[in-house]
């Protein structure tokens, strides 16, 4: 239930931003007789205020948290109720939600269910049509609704179903509004109607539109070899140029119930969070809520990876190096035992969870096996919502068995570079990393980098047309070729883009020594302390 008091209390509070990805299941504040697979208690479609609505003037923050508290009180009380069969009762109650909100479109779908249940055709279709009107748009999760089997034969019905594409279209456009209202004229905002996409960013137009050919390549491939449900609803997409300081410690996050995809930077965290949105498109398609080892492991997995027209290849990065030394110590988490992992639980346990469950899914990836796997999991999750069985089916085996073959298999595979490594190739750039690439800190004197023309300030942006924000991925790239190859280092200074052709060094394993002034300004000549003055001696009466 606190779940659903911080869903309730965002939505009052319009924090759009307020939270990391969440649990994969929690509560629905429905009256449906049977458990609701949606994660929402308010409005799952832009549940905030300030991207639906834009009420104005707002509420104080003590009145809004007043109407959010009281607002869940009335919603428990509303599932109670229809999960004891008093559908009567639940009407009062929901009249009183929408005295508190009249846009409050989960209380006109509630209200909808109960006239369903209450053999009341036309107001139930009213009611729906007013869900309809302030927000609601999630159809699939409509469509396989048990409160709406006593209308779902209605031509009534049909036609509410009819309208799911202008419904999602005209709440994009809504939410654009919103939006461009929230972040000014400063930023971007604009609905890619197409692939179902709403960006909002003060990133420049060339990197946006790079952005924008990446994620829809990188939705097509997965939709191609793994996911089979395509974005229903418009997700949106926000690179805002100030994190939010309450959410400092995350490099993003998804929140579902909102579709909205927050990142501070495009790469290897964009591609986690979106990894994280067509996912949960996939599950709402299958009418699936998928445990947090799956979740997580398909996210990290493809968190670093090359995009081809079919498939998307997931690459080696940094957690494998943390796995081994794991494996190494006997601190994994038996597979036994993971795949039963609640949210809570995991989030206990990240440190070994991230790095276990990516290198999971990477085994099952590497064997050819991870599309097979996902497929025998979704076919059979009535079964075993765990996944483990569907584990056993794919490889034949006990999950024990699994187990031992895989720890052997991650001990062979090769560890990504943490650092440049003696008589390696190297670049010459010391740098860190910003939302949209690589800000050169340093340039080594005498280096490639020096003699093409970098210098510090330089935001590098591509190297051999492959897209760098993370400071890892150039290590890797670099260390992977060899001394006197060049490379075309795409790079930004002063708002242009430029290309120079790097060709790269020998790393000696030295850092060079700091360049030291000519002159150094002589030491200030050491003075003997100041002792206080003496006090004036008394005259003489």
């Amino acid at each position: 239930m606190k779940r659903i008091l911080f869903a309730l209390l965002a939505v009052a509070l319009s924090l759009g931003a307020a939270g990391g990805k969440g649990p994969a299941t929690a509560p629905a504040s429905r009256p449906a007789t049977a458990p609701a697979t949606r994660p929402a208690t308010a409005p799952a479609e832009g549940a905030p205020e300030e991207l639906t609505h834009g009420h104005a003037p707002t509420p104080p923050r003590k009145e809004l948290l007043r109407r959010a508290r009281q607002s869940l009180r009335l919603h428990r009380k509303t599932i109670e109720l229809a999960k004891a069969g008093k559908y009567e009762q639940c009407i009062p109650l929901l009249e009183e939600l929408l005295r508190i909100d009249p846009t409050d479109s989960m209380a006109w779908y509630n209200m909808a269910c109960v006239h369903s249940r209450m053999g009341k055709p036309e107001k139930a279709l009213a009611a729906l049509d007013k869900a309809l009107e302030h927000g609601y748009s999630d159809f699939r999760y409509m469509q396989r609704d048990p409160d709406f089997d006593p209308i779902r034969a209605l031509p009534g019905y049909a036609a509410v179903l009819k309208r799911n594409e202008q419904v999602q279209r005209r709440r994009a456009e809504k939410l654009t509004e919103s939006l461009r209202k929230r972040f000014g004229e400063g930023y971007i905002v604009e609905v890619d109607h197409p692939d179902k996409l709403v960006f909002a960013t003060d990133i420049d137009r060339r990197t946006l539109e790079e952005l924008k050919d990446h994620l829809t390549a990188y939705a097509k491939a997965q939709w191609k070899s793994l996911f089979t449900h395509r974005f229903e609803q418009y997700v949106t997409i926000v690179v805002p140029a100030k994190w939010p300081p309450s959410r400092r410690r995350l490099g993003g996050y998804y929140l579902h119930s909102q579709r909205m995809l927050m990142a501070k930077q495009i790469g290897m965290v964009m591609t986690h969070e979106f990894t994280h949105a067509l996912h949960d498109a996939d599950q709402d398609g299958l009418g699936q809520r998928h445990p947090i080892w799956v979740t997580e492991g398909l996210a990290t997995l493809f968190e670093t990876s090359t995009v081809t027209p079919v498939k998307v290849r997931p690459e080696p990065n940094r957690r494998l190096n943390l796995l081994k030394r794991l494996i190494a110590r006997g601190r994994t988490i038996p597979f036994k035992d993971i795949v039963k992992l609640s949210h809570a639980e995991f989030m206990k346990k990240t440190v070994v969870g991230y790095a276990q469950v990516r290198y999971m899914m990477m085994y099952m990836y590497a064997g050819g096996r991870l599309k097979q796997w996902y497929d025998a999991y979704t076919a059979g999750f009535e079964k075993d919502k765990t996944g483990a069985k569907a584990l056993e089916k794919v490889y034949g085996m006990k999950l024990s068995k699994i187990e031992a073959k895989w720890k052997r298999w991650v001990r062979k595979q090769k560890s990504p570079p943490v650092r440049l490594r003696r008589n390696s190739a190297y670049i010459g750039v010391q740098t860190r990393s910003l939302r949209d690439g690589l800000k050169i800190v340093t340039v080594v004197p005498g280096s490639g980098a020096e003699k093409a023309g970098l210098a510090s300030g330089d935001v590098i942006v591509s190297v051999d047309g492959q897209r760098m924000v993370d400071s890892a991925e150039l290590l890797k790239v670099v260390s992977s070729a060899k001394v006197g190859q060049k490379l075309r280092v795409g790079y930004r200074r002063d708002g242009e883009y430029y290309t120079a052709e790097v060709t790269l060094g020998r790393w000696t394993g030295r850092r060079p020594p700091r360049p030291r002034p000519k002159t150094r300004p002589k030491p200030r000549p050491r003075t003997a302390p100041t002792r206080p003055a003496s006090r004036p001696a008394k005259k003489a009466a």
